[in-house]
C-alpha cells in the first residue's frame, strides 16, 4: 500500500527536483502567482480527487453528499466568474488562462471541479448527525 509520504515525495521529485532546486532552496509551485499550488497544496489536491472517483465508481455518492458538493461549486463558481476579470489583468502573460472557455472546456471544468469538491468534502466531512 502506497501512503501519503510516498505521494508527497513523488510529487515533489516532479515538482522540484534535486538537479535543479537542491542548491537553490527555491520551492517551486504550479499556476499564477496568486494561486501557486506547492508540494503541499497538490498532494491533497490529488488526495481528494482519488477519494470522489473511489466514491463515485463504487457507486456510493449519496444525494444529500453530492448536492453539498453541488452547492460548495456553485458558490465558488461564482466567486470566481465575479474575480476573473481582474486576475487576468494581474496575470501579466498568462492572463489568457482566464479567457472565456469553450462550452466544452466548461462542461469538462465542472466535472473536474465537482470532483474535487466532492472529494474535499469526503476528506474533511464531520459526521453529521442523523435525525432519530
Amino acid at each position: 500500500m502506497r501512503g501519503r509520504a510516498e505521494l508527497l515525495d513523488t510529487v515533489r521529485d516532479v515538482m522540484e527536483p534535486d538537479t535543479v532546486f537542491a542548491a537553490s532552496g527555491l520551492v517551486r509551485a504550479l499556476g499564477p502567482a496568486q494561486t501557486p499550488m506547492t508540494v503541499e497544496a497538490v498532494v491533497p489536491h490529488i488526495e481528494a480527487l482519488s477519494a470522489a472517483l473511489g466514491r463515485t465508481l463504487n457507486g456510493k455518492v449519496d444525494a444529500p453528499l453530492l448536492e453539498r458538493a453541488r452547492a460548495v461549486h456553485r458558490a465558488s463558481m461564482a466567486d470566481y466568474l465575479a474575480e476573473r476579470g481582474d486576475l487576468a489583468a494581474e496575470a501579466g502573460y498568462l492572463a489568457d488562462l482566464f479567457r472565456e472557455p469553450t462550452l466544452q472546456e466548461q462542461f469538462d471544468q465542472a466535472g473536474r471541479q465537482l470532483l474535487l469538491v466532492l472529494g474535499m468534502e469526503l476528506i474533511h466531512r464531520r459526521p453529521q448527525a442523523h435525525p432519530v
